[in-house]
Parts: structure tokens; sequence; C-alpha cells
């Protein structure tokens, strides 16, 4: 009889580790699969990007034009529709940048995108932007509506992921007549709000297919605070000074705060400001590569 006892909760000390081994097993498992990470939401869609670029290279932007209107106000509704708040700041065209030297363009407008929920004054801000307007002679579409889709998906993506900043989505315009949009914007900040900007990531002509991979810039080709905030960065992304300052990246770096901008090497072989910037020119997968590195920097 003992014997049988003995046997008997040998038995049951064996099912009931097995038991539990088996549960413990099950809610590890359970816990695996249920673990989302930012990386696991936060991946872009290309597709969407080009429909933005289509979208917006249909015809000429040149700044103070209607048809950069038409692009500032499809780029804000898309905006709304992400749950955005937007504001819409104006600014004079100067008479001499008129397409024919004698009259007044309309004015000019930046658009920016408020997320309440992620608002925070004693925040420190980063600026993700890029300019909207083209060349006169150009529909824009790897400058910069490239740049532009990025940042939009950026911004779709962002807009309910926490951060230890306040995001702010800017589209300039006037970027193709010395960085008006960005010069306007930083001229309507308090020294304070100066202070809060701790960086800005300018995306600007990424993606034509055969202009070489896109690259970080710096004004002065080295690392800063904006550099350092990125994330998973292929190896080949060194960061390095542009042949040619442009964009307004540098309009920010005159102010003293830590920009940097992502684009292509400008040489003979990047078909910018001119009638060939086509949206045949457009390589989805580079749009993708800026704006995963962009969303999970944050």
């Amino acid at each position: 009889m003992k014997k049988i006892y003995i046997i008997s909760v040998f038995i049951f000390i064996l099912i009931s580790s097995c038991f539990f081994s088996g549960c413990n097993n099950l809610f590890s498992n359970n816990k695996k699969q249920s673990t989302i990470t930012n990386n696991t939401l936060n991946q872009s869609n290309e597709k969407l990007m080009m429909s933005n670029i289509k979208a917006l290279a249909i015809s000429n932007r040149w700044v103070g034009s209607d048809n950069e209107k038409k692009a500032c106000e499809y780029i804000k509704n898309k905006l709304q529709s992400y749950g955005y708040k937007t504001q819409i700041q104006t600014f004079p065209m100067p008479t001499d940048y008129a397409p024919n030297g004698k009259s007044k363009l309309n004015n000019s407008q930046n658009i920016i995108a408020i997320n309440n929920s992620n608002s925070n004054h004693n925040k420190k801000v980063v600026i993700i932007c890029a300019h909207y307007d083209c060349d006169k002679t150009s529909v824009g579409a790897n400058d910069n509506a490239s740049g532009v889709s990025v940042v939009m998906e950026c911004a779709r993506l962002l807009k309910n992921v926490s951060s230890d900043y306040e995001l702010k989505f800017i589209f300039f315009s006037g970027e193709e007549i010395g960085g008006l949009g960005s010069r306007q914007y930083i001229k309507n900040l308090s020294s304070d709000d100066k202070k809060n900007i701790k960086a800005v990531i300018n995306i600007d002509s990424i993606a034509q297919k055969d202009g070489g991979k896109p690259c970080i810039f710096t004004v002065n080709g080295n690392n800063n605070f904006a550099t350092m905030l990125l994330r998973k960065v292929p190896k080949y992304m060194v960061v390095k000074k542009m042949s040619k300052e442009l964009s307004d990246y540098t309009i920010f770096d005159e102010a003293g705060i830590p920009s940097l901008c992502i684009g292509q090497v400008y040489d003979k072989n990047l078909k910018i400001n001119g009638p060939k910037d086509t949206i045949s020119l457009i390589d989805e997968s580079k749009l993708k590569l800026v704006a995963d590195i962009i969303i999970n920097s944050f």
C-alpha cells in the first residue's frame, strides 16, 4: 500500500510539473506574440508616398503661384485627415522674384502640422521638414515632392507615438529663391522658441533612380545633435558636407540650430530644377529607406 502511495505521489508530481511547465510556455508564447514594437507598427508605405508625389507633381509649383497654393491645400488636407491641426504661415513675395520682373506675385505660405496629443511647451522640439515649391521650369517630382511625401508619411505614422520631443512637421515654400519660407519661420520665433528647437531634419531630393544613394549632410560635414538622433542608419550613409550648400537646413544652421539634410549628392547626374525632374525618375525604395530611418528614430 505504501509503495502504491509513493508511486501515486510521484506520478502526481510529474504530471503537475509538466502541466505548469506547459502553462508557463503557453504564457511565454502569448507574451512573445502580443509584443508590438514601434518598428512593427511604423513601417512606411511606399505606395502611399508615391501617390502623394503623383498628386503634387502634376504641375509646376513655383513659389507664389496658384499651383503652389493648390499643393498647399492638398498637403494641409492630408495632414488634417491624419488627425493634425494645421497652421498656415503666410509671407509676402518680393516683387523682384516675379517671373517677368514687373508684377508682384501673391503671398506664399508655410504649412505647420501640430500634434496636440504630443504638444508640450516644456518639451524640446524636433522639426521634420521639406520644401514643397519647385523650380519654375519643373514639376519637381524629386525636388522636392519626394521629400514632402516622406515628411507626410512620417507625420502619418508618428501621430500617436509617444516621444521625448515635441515633433513639428513643416512644409516650407520659397526654398527655390533663397529659403524664403524657412527664413520667415525663424524670423517669427522668439529667443526661447529657438532655444527649444533641438534639431532640424530636412528632407530634399532623395529619390532619383540614378542619382545615387541618399546621404546625410551637415553644413560643416560633422556630426551634431540632429545626426545623433537618427537610428538604424545604413553604414554607407555617413555624414558629409554638401558640395553646394542648398536647402532649408542651412537657414536653421545660420540661426545656431543643429540641422541636417537627407538628400542625394548634388552633381551633374541629379536632374533637379528642370523639365527632366518627373515622376518616372522616382525610386520607391529610396522613399521607404529615408522614411523608415526617421520613423524608427522616435
